[in-house]
Order: structure tokens, then C-alpha cells, then sequence
């Protein structure tokens, strides 16, 4: 298979200072990728690691928090070499499970805000061109790790943001423009230290940043093969992520009570029938054997008397 390249192609890359951004950005360049590298902090060493390799790199200091200064980074991008290609919405910050409402408002806004900050950015280049690539970085902290809850709040709405937008995406059909989410798991080098030599070793070779580029480059490349996945990432390994409901139980005459409920709850916890949803309503509504429409397909159909034209 030929390398997958990005000659003539523009990435940004936000939290490249360190850790995973800056793997993504050496990658790119690597691979041809003019790079916006930014960091809050600056990023100097990935710039000039990146030019020291014979790459092409600018730094960009702007906070993704703040929506006028992502349009700031795209710009930056425009006026160096004329265009924008993909974005990898990387950075974030960390805190505890309840952090105080000043490190609440950091996470969320580097995390969730700042990848639709950068995102929204973007996309009005990515539509006037009719391409682009958006990955976003999230966590299998949104299962319910211990100790990351206001952090794994954050990645669980960088998950639905890019479930939803994807969907969104699809019906402008004359644009190749792919988003999709990344969970890697990958550890900057001594940030654990276990007992046991197996595990550590694992730890330091397997589960390095390095490891999770691969992937990432993949997908914002031209052939990137998906579009609103989430794909889980580390120790060499790449694998789709899937949320599923359940059968569950049916009240015959529709009408539970918290009676019946309990008397049923086996049923409701079988894990009988897993199916993947695009929602809530679609999926009750196939179980029922209905046409699996959504809420926004109903509101359409009420809102202009026309019938949904996709039933996912």
C-alpha cells in the first residue's frame, strides 16, 4: 500500500506542546503536513523539532476556549499558506471528580468548548471548500472511570457533539467533510510506575503517545475510511466503540408502574438484543416495529408536512 501522505495539505493540532498533540503534529509533518501547531503555553520544541526535520510549522498560542481566538488560529492558517485542511482538537486540562467551579469551567472549556469552538472555526473553510477532517479526542473515561467525572463529562459530550455533527454532515451531500473521535489510552513517560515488569513494560513501550498518531493521522487523512465513529486507541490496537441498548421490557398494555417495573427489572438488565441507536426515541420505536425515526425526524415531518428521506 502507498504511504498515506499530506503534501499541500494544512493540519492544526491543538495541545501540541506535549504528550499526544505533538505526536499527531510530528507525524503530519512527517507525512508533508504544513502544521498549526498550538498550545496555550506555546509550543516551541514541537515547532522546532519539526523544522529541524525539514518540515513546515507556525505556532499558535491561541485559548480554544474563547471562539474569537480559534477564528484567530484558522485565519493564521489562511494567511500563512492559504488554506486548512483538518483539525485535530487535542488539547485539554485535568482536575479532579468535583473539581471548584473555577478548574470546572478550564476542563470544560478546553475540552468541550474548545473542540466546538475549533470545529465551528473550521468548518466555514472546510464548507467553502467541500472537504475537511475533523477528529476529536475523547476518553473511555465517559464509562464511568473513578475519579475523572467532571473530566469524563467533558469526553462524553466531545462524543455526542461528534455523533450529532456527523449526522448533520451527512446531508450535505455535495461536501467531503468526515468527523470522528479518537479514545486513546497512552502515557507521557514515568507518569506511572508499577511493580510489576510486565505491566510497566507495557506502559512504557506499548502505551506511549507515539502509538496513538498512527490512528490520528489516518483520520484526518483524504482517505480516512470513517465517518461519526469513535474508534478506541493504544497498545497498538485500533477498535470501533459502540454504545447499544437493550431489549429490555415491554409493559403489554404500555402502561408500567414502578410495580411492574421491579417485578421485570431481570428482563430490563438481560443485555438481550444490544442493537446501536442513533437515539432514544428510534430505537423504542423499532422495538416496537415501527420505522426507527428520530425526534428531529418527527419534528421535520411535523414542521413541513414532508417525510423523513433517510431512516437510519
Amino acid at each position: 500500500m502507498n504511504e498515506l501522505r499530506f503534501d499541500g495539505r494544512v493540519v492544526a493540532v491543538t495541545g501540541a506542546a506535549q504528550n499526544m498533540g505533538r505526536e499527531y503534529a510530528l507525524l503530519l509533518a512527517e507525512r508533508g503536513a504544513k502544521v498549526v501547531v498550538n498550545d496555550i503555553k506555546g509550543a516551541p520544541e514541537t515547532v522546532g523539532t519539526i523544522k529541524a526535520r525539514g518540515g513546515e510549522a507556525i505556532e499558535n498560542r491561541s485559548d480554544i476556549s474563547d471562539p474569537v481566538q480559534t477564528d484567530q488560529l484558522v485565519q493564521q492558517a489562511l494567511e500563512t499558506w492559504g488554506r486548512l485542511d483538518a483539525v485535530i482538537n487535542n488539547a485539554g486540562s485535568y482536575g479532579p471528580s468535583l473539581p471548584d467551579p473555577q478548574v470546572t469551567a478550564q476542563m470544560v472549556g478546553s475540552h468541550l468548548m474548545g473542540t466546538i469552538n475549533l470545529t465551528r472555526s473550521a468548518l466555514t473553510v472546510f464548507r467553502r471548500q467541500k472537504y475537511g477532517r475533523i477528529l476529536n479526542v475523547g476518553s473511555g473515561s465517559m464509562f464511568g472511570l473513578p475519579d475523572t467525572a467532571i473530566y469524563a463529562a467533558t469526553k462524553g459530550g466531545v462524543f455526542a457533539f461528534t455523533r450529532g455533527l456527523a449526522r448533520d454532515l451527512e446531508r450535505e451531500t455535495d461536501s467531503d467533510i468526515k468527523v470522528n473521535v479518537i479514545l486513546p489510552a497512552a502515557f507521557a513517560p514515568g507518569h506511572l510506575n508499577v511493580p510489576d515488569a510486565k505491566v510497566q513494560y507495557a506502559i512504557d513501550v506499548a502505551f506511549s503517545p507515539a502509538k496513538i498518531a498512527p490512528a490520528g493521522v489516518l483520520l484526518v487523512h483524504e482517505k480516512c475510511p470513517a465517518h461519526g465513529e469513535a474508534i478506541q486507541v493504544g497498545g497498538g490496537r485500533a477498535a470501533r466503540i459502540l454504545l447499544t441498548t437493550t431489549e429490555g421490557w415491554q409493559a403489554p398494555d404500555d402502561n408500567p408502574t414502578p410495580e411492574s417495573i421491579l417485578a421485570h427489572w431481570s428482563d430490563v438488565m438481560s443485555n438481550k438484543d444490544p442493537r446501536e441507536p442513533v437515539g432514544s426515541l428510534s430505537d423504542l420505536l423499532s422495538r416496537r416495529g415501527l420505522p426507527p425515526y428520530s425526534v428531529m425526524d418527527l419534528l421535520h415531518w411535523t414542521r413541513t408536512g414532508q417525510p423523513p428521506a433517510k431512516v437510519y
